[in-house]
């Protein structure tokens, strides 16, 4: 009974180790992921800008850099002059 009790001891203690090992092993072999850029305290924060999509190719263009027209009183973006020559109403 005594070696029984003892075998159960030394199983558990040979898991435990071995289930340690291999979590140290994988935070080693896993990178860390990226850290976002800290931020200075006071510093003031950026807006997200506003996208428009493109009607013609369907892609998204920050309204800063799309190109205006308007078509029929309403303005319409575009993400170039080849797209906005393409689009007929």
């Amino acid at each position: 009974m005594k070696s029984v009790l003892i075998l159960l001891v030394v199983f558990f203690c040979v898991r435990a180790l071995k289930k340690h090992l291999e979590g140290r092993n994988a935070q080693k072999a896993a990178p860390a992921p990226p850290t976002p850029p800290k931020e200075q305290p006071g510093a003031p924060r950026q807006k997200a800008e506003e996208m428009a999509q493109d009607p013609v190719c369907g892609s998204y263009v920050p309204l800063s850099a799309a190109i205006k027209s308007t078509v029929e009183g309403k303005t319409v973006f575009f993400c170039s002059d080849d797209c906005r020559e393409k689009f007929a109403p």
